[in-house]
């Protein structure tokens, strides 16, 4: 499988050690990024080395595909993860992002999500795929509608109450010849 995807603005790769640092105080180190996220609050340096590499380097190795960080190509920062995972104990896969808040706003998420789809549907040859976003974020879920993803109901994730998205393989090909 791709290792790496180039969007108009953005590289999306899989995880390398040496990014750690940067992808630690981007995302999992500040309050308002994690505001959008489960854990609603920054996480300790070594939980987060945990869940690391359960989400950037176990998948990857266990299922062939998995979430990339995000690299700016402007000023080639790492500026968070998109990408697609299995959702917990399920079938199903989803679709997921997470920006660190100065490249909010800019269009950089749904170009991520937008490339993720694709290669879910266009290479991995997914049937669906899920999403979930915090019920109140606006902004998420704008995101979610934006690549064509529609809104399916509230549903639980890791105890939370979340908005649940998802999009079929047939609409999504069928929305590539309009755009």
């Amino acid at each position: 499988m791709m290792d790496r995807v180039e969007t108009e603005r953005l590289y999306l790769r899989r995880f390398e050690d040496t990014d750690r640092d940067a992808y630690y105080l981007g995302i999992y180190a500040d309050p308002e990024v994690m505001k959008t996220l489960p854990a609603g609050q920054p996480i300790a340096r070594g939980d987060f080395e945990a869940r690391v590499t359960g989400l950037m380097v176990d998948h990857w190795r266990e299922h062939g595909f998995g979430p990339w960080v995000v690299v700016h190509k402007a000023d080639e920062a790492l500026i968070g993860h998109c990408g697609l995972k299995y959702w917990p104990d399920s079938p199903d896969v989803e679709v997921f992002y997470a920006l660190a808040k100065p490249y909010w706003g800019q269009g950089l998420a749904t170009e991520g999500a937008r490339a993720s789809l694709r290669y879910g549907f266009e290479l991995l040859g997914l049937d669906y795929i899920i999403a979930g976003a915090f019920v109140d974020n606006v902004a998420s879920r704008r995101v979610l509608e934006k690549i064509g993803m529609t809104y399916t109901g509230e549903m639980t994730f890791s105890g939370l109450t979340v908005a649940g998205y998802m999009i079929r393989r047939r609409d999504y090909m069928a929305g590539q010849t309009v755009e």
